[in-house]
C-alpha cells in the first residue's frame, strides 16, 4: 500500500532531496565538535553552519546573523524566551490560539497573562488588543499561523500595536516559515520562533529563533555551559551566538537543514504554488463531502495547509483510523497540543481530524483522500 502523507503540519514528508547525503557525508567524513576540535573539516561545517544563520536572517530582514540561534526548535525557544524575559511581575498577552509549547511555560512559571479573542475563524480580534493591555504588561506572544485552524495572523498590525505601546513582540512561526513572509526590522519583530522539520523540509529536531541582537544579549540563558569559547571564564560568555547555544550542538541535523533550507529558498515559488494547490483542491473536495464540516480558515483569507474536520456522523478518530488502514492515508486526530485553540474554535473536547498537505502532495493523492472519505461516510 502506498503512503500517503497529509500530516505535514506535525512534520514534513518528504524532506527535502539531498539531506540524508549531507548528514552521511558529515558523520562519515567531517564529523567534528564545533568550536572544541582544532580541525580542518571544521572551517567548513562552521561555514555551512554561518551560511545556514544568514539565509534565515535574510529571509526575516534581520541584519545581524549571529543573533540567529540554533537549537532543537519551537518548542525550547519559546520556553528560552519566556522564561528568560518574563517573570510573576509581568503581564503578557496571548492569543486565544496558542500553542501549549506558550501556554505550558506560562502557567508553570506563573506568569499573568490575557488571552485576546480570536474569532471562530481562528483570526485574532487585533481591535480588542489595546483594550487588554496594562501598566505591567510587558510583551506579547502571537501564534503565527494556527496549527488547528490554519489561520494566518495580521502580524503587521499586531506589531504596531505592540511597537506603539513599546511591547516585546514574540512571533511562533512554527507553522508559518518560510511561506509567510516578515521582515523583523520594518516590522519592529523582538523574536521569530521558527521549526526546521515542517515548512524548511528539514530533520525533526532541529529550530531556533531569530533575535533582534539586544535582545539577545539581554535575555538570560535557559540553558548554561560549555560553548568552546571564553573558556577562561566561569560566567557566561558575552558574544552571539555562544552565550545562547550551550553544549553541543545537533550539528548533522544543523547541517541537513544548511542543505534543506537552501533547497527550499532556492525553489520557495514553485513549492509555495504546489502546495497551495494541493490545499485548495482538498478544502474543495472536502467541502463537498456530506456529513463533513470544515472549521477554521477558510480560503479566502490568509492560510496554510491545514484543513481540520469534524462530523456529526462518524466519530473522528474512526475516519481517521479507517483512511490509514484501507488507503495508507496518514492524518492527525485530537487535540493537537493546543487545547486553547480548540476552546476558541467550538470543539473542545472533542478535538478534530487535521488535514495539511505539503509541497510534494500530488493531486492524485488528493483525489484517493475524497473518494476514500467519501465511501468512509457512506458506511
Amino acid at each position: 500500500m502506498k503512503r500517503v502523507y497529509l500530516d505535514n503540519a506535525a512534520t514534513s514528508f518528504p524532506k527535502a532531496p539531498g539531506i540524508c547525503d549531507a548528514i552521511k557525508d558529515f558523520l562519515e567524513e567531517d564529523c567534528t565538535n564545533l568550536n572544541r576540535t582544532n580541525s580542518a573539516a571544521g572551517f567548513g561545517v562552521f561555514g555551512k553552519i554561518y551560511d545556514l544563520r544568514s539565509r534565515l536572517a535574510d529571509l526575516v530582514g534581520l541584519k545581524t546573523p549571529e543573533s540567529v540561534i540554533l537549537n532543537s526548535g519551537a518548542t525550547l525557544s519559546l520556553n528560552m524566551l519566556i522564561k528568560g524575559l518574563f517573570s510573576q511581575k509581568d503581564h503578557v498577552l496571548v492569543s486565544s490560539c496558542e500553542h501549549n509549547s506558550v501556554m505550558r511555560p506560562l502557567v508553570q512559571c506563573g506568569i499573568p497573562f490575557s488571552r485576546i479573542p480570536c474569532d471562530r475563524q481562528g483570526y485574532v480580534r487585533t481591535d480588542t488588543i489595546e483594550t487588554l493591555i496594562r501598566p505591567d504588561t510587558r510583551g506579547m506572544v502571537i501564534c503565527a499561523a494556527g496549527n488547528v485552524s490554519g489561520a494566518v495572523q495580521d502580524i503587521i498590525t499586531i506589531a504596531q500595536i505592540a511597537d506603539k505601546y513599546k511591547l516585546l513582540l514574540i512571533i511562533d512561526a512554527a507553522q508559518a516559515i518560510p511561506y509567510v513572509r516578515y521582515n523583523m526590522t520594518d516590522q519592529n519583530i523582538d523574536a521569530i520562533v521558527f521549526s526546521g522539520h515542517k515548512g524548511l523540509l528539514g530533520p525533526e529536531g532541529t529550530g531556533g529563533v531569530m533575535l533582534r541582537k539586544s535582545l539577545a544579549l539581554e535575555l538570560d540563558p535557559l540553558v548554561s555551559g560549555g560553548t568552546g569559547s571564553q573558556s577562561d571564564t566561569e560566567e557566561v560568555p558575552t558574544t552571539l551566538p555562544d552565550r545562547l547555544e550551550a553544549g553541543t550542538q545537533n550539528i548533522p541535523g544543523l547541517i541537513a537543514l544548511e542543505r534543506s533550507t537552501s533547497y527550499v529558498l532556492d525553489n520557495i515559488g514553485k513549492l509555495c504554488a504546489d502546495e497551495r494547490k494541493a490545499t485548495e483542491l482538498l478544502y474543495e473536495g472536502l467541502r463537498s463531502v456530506n456529513g463533513i464540516c470544515i472549521v477554521g480558515a477558510p480560503l479566502d483569507r490568509p492560510r496554510t495547509s491545514v484543513i481540520s474536520v469534524v462530523s456529526e456522523k462518524r466519530d473522528i478518530a474512526d475516519i481517521s483510523a479507517l483512511l490509514q488502514e484501507r488507503w495508507g492515508i496518514e492524518t492527525r486526530v485530537g487535540m493537537h497540543c493546543s487545547p486553547s485553540s480548540h476552546m476558541c474554535l467550538g470543539t473542545f473536547p472533542g478535538g478534530m481530524l487535521r488535514f495539511s498537505p505539503g509541497p510534494f502532495t500530488t493531486a492524485d493523492e488528493i483525489d484517493l483522500t475524497i473518494r476514500a472519505i467519501r465511501e468512509i461516510m457512506k458506511g
